[in-house]
């Protein structure tokens, strides 16, 4: 009873607003602390993986890391913590790869996120009726396919070397399956054409990692 007392007094000194915003900022701190804490408690495994792919981007040798079965929004997670250190990388890169790859959206994510811009791809073409000129039909047809060739090397000759412009540089490929993912035919440059290139896979199936990707690295759930 004494102490409420002696609280109540001290509290006169203080204005309503004062108090108010002193009782806000430690409802916050309350709250982020217990959120912390049950972060680390319900999912301990979760923050060693996090913290073995952490150690490995800054200090491992290995420039292909793959991840067998990794927890949902993993590599949002990843790319998080790693732009929270602007030294360790200078661009991080993330797309979805899934069974049957679109390559060409493949590289639209990679190059949005080092903002190049494929201007200049479609090539017009002429029609045998008409003298106007139109875009090929780049999916579908034979010759379309043959125009999606082209214009997928073409983008990945330029994609490569805008990624040799940075340094350090992590590409996070999420949801690599049996069929696996063509680097070169993307425009990833990797190992000993780009040391400073790491990659990040995460994928449900071992064999994809370790043979289809040739991951150095692979951590298990």
């Amino acid at each position: 009873m004494k102490s409420e007392e002696t609280i109540k007094e001290k509290l006169k000194n203080y204005s309503p607003t004062a108090i108010a915003i002193v009782i806000a900022e430690l409802a916050a701190a309350a709250g982020a602390g217990i959120r912390n804490a049950l972060s680390r408690e319900a999912c301990p495994s979760t923050k060693a993986l996090l913290d073995g792919i952490m150690e490995e981007l800054k200090n491992g040798n290995n420039n292909v890391i793959g991840v067998l079965l990794g927890p949902d929004n993993l590599e949002k997670i990843v790319k998080r913590r790693v732009e929270k250190d602007a030294s360790l990388f200078g661009a991080v890169v993330m797309t979805t790869v899934s069974n049957e790859p679109n390559y060409r959206k493949i590289q639209d994510d990679i190059a949005k996120a080092l903002k190049l811009s494929f201007d200049g791809e479609n090539i017009g073409v002429k029609t045998k009726k008409s003298k106007r000129w139109r875009l090929p039909k780049v999916f579908g047809s034979k010759n379309g396919g043959r125009f999606n060739d082209e214009i997928i090397e073409s983008r990945a000759r330029r994609l490569r070397q805008r990624m040799l412009d940075e340094n350090k540089i992590l590409v996070i490929l999420f949801d690599v399956c049996s069929n696996g993912l063509d680097l070169d035919k993307v425009g990833i440059p990797y190992g000993t054409c780009h040391a400073g290139c790491k990659l990040l896979l995460t994928s449900a199936s071992e064999d994809v990692l370790s043979n289809h990707m040739s991951a150095q690295r692979i951590f298990r759930v």
